[in-house]
């Protein structure tokens, strides 16, 4: 009971810390102009943004299968969609809940142990987090000279004159965090060897063996080209649901695939904070990036922040929504067979 009380008391300091940070960024701007700016939006770009979205989830539930196929359970990818929508919409109410809820939506609908699901949804965030450093790679080979520029302006200078007149007290933070991360990973590697079944250590160790099960599980996979060509098609996917929004905007609708793809890189880190939905934390990142890097007005930038934010949580909480229901009912899935 205690641990729950805690986890809603992070989630609610977590989300009044996201209701501030809207606040910090809508303060002193023309909130008129910022409404004017999203009733005139074309919509019909949302909505193409929103299709894309709906097709990246499903992509994402046929590679799933594929994942856990290699360890010899098979489920319907209708089901598996279902399963990774009602993820999303749990991801909307408690931060990371997402992977967790999906598992346990398809181990009960499909009969596939938990465990193993777990290791491989673990494994997929893998490849996701090695997608994402390819955004990232492909997005300083292409503005590397700009990106450059505007690093050493804004962070680098700033950072480099601190340091210079506080070397002491750097030089001292520096030091602490490298013995505070490595004490962390000896009293941690320590706990998991003498953790007891049940405890918090034993569960985190746990899995980790279920995570390595399902990631060295990959290595005998049949048709490696479709999980890599999926992957590729689901990245895709996230971009044109960023890039085409760019054209729902007068104010944004010059600007180019690279930017794009900085935006998806950005918005995938704010999604990824630990508020619910991303609320606050999408539409920070999202407005500094367009404001300070690409130059767009604070309101424009700040209606478009608004509106690719509102089209994922629709996308979400509608079709979570509806996955979760087509669950409830009964829906007829063939029972997962251990082959």
């Amino acid at each position: 009971m205690k641990t729950h009380i805690r986890r809603y008391v992070r989630v609610f300091l977590a989300l009044m810390l996201g209701i501030v940070l809207l606040w910090l960024i809508t303060r002193g701007q023309d909130i008129e102009l910022i409404i004017r700016e999203m009733r005139q939006a074309n919509y019909l770009w949302v909505g193409l943004a929103m299709g894309c979205a709906i097709l990246s989830h499903f992509i994402r539930a046929i590679r799933w299968n594929m994942l856990i196929g290699t360890m010899g359970y098979r489920t319907k990818a209708i089901e598996t969609f279902y399963a990774v929508m009602t993820g999303y919409m749990a991801n909307l109410a408690l931060p990371r809940m997402g992977e967790v809820t999906r598992c346990i939506t398809l181990s009960k609908s499909s009969k596939t142990p938990f465990n193993a699901l777990a290791g491989t949804v673990l494994a997929e965030r893998v490849f996701d987090l090695i997608s994402l450093i390819i955004v990232g790679f492909l997005i300083i080979l292409g503005q590397f000279a700009f990106l450059r520029s505007f690093m050493a302006r804004v962070f680098w200078v700033p950072a480099f004159r601190t340091a210079s007149e506080n070397w002491l007290v750097f030089t001292a933070v520096i030091l602490l965090a490298a013995a505070l991360l490595a004490g962390g990973i000896f009293f941690i590697r320590k706990k998991a060897r003498r953790s007891a079944e049940g405890d918090l250590f034993y569960r985190i160790k746990r899995q980790w063996r279920g995570f390595m099960h399902g990631f060295t599980s990959i290595r005998t996979m049949r048709g490696k080209g479709w999980f890599v060509l999926y992957t590729f098609l689901i990245w895709g996917l996230y971009f044109m649901t960023v890039y085409l929004c760019f054209f729902a905007i007068g104010a944004t609708s010059h600007l180019t695939p690279l930017a794009g793809l900085t935006l998806l890189a950005v918005g995938s880190l704010g999604i990824l904070a630990p508020v619910p939905g991303g609320i606050g934390t999408y539409h920070f990142v999202t407005i500094i990036t367009l404001t300070e890097l690409y130059g767009i007005a604070s309101e424009p930038a700040t209606s478009y922040a608004y509106i690719t934010h509102a089209n994922q949580i629709i996308v979400n909480l509608l079709a979570g929504t509806f996955s979760w229901v087509m669950l409830s009912v009964g829906t007829k899935i063939t029972p997962t067979s251990k082959q």
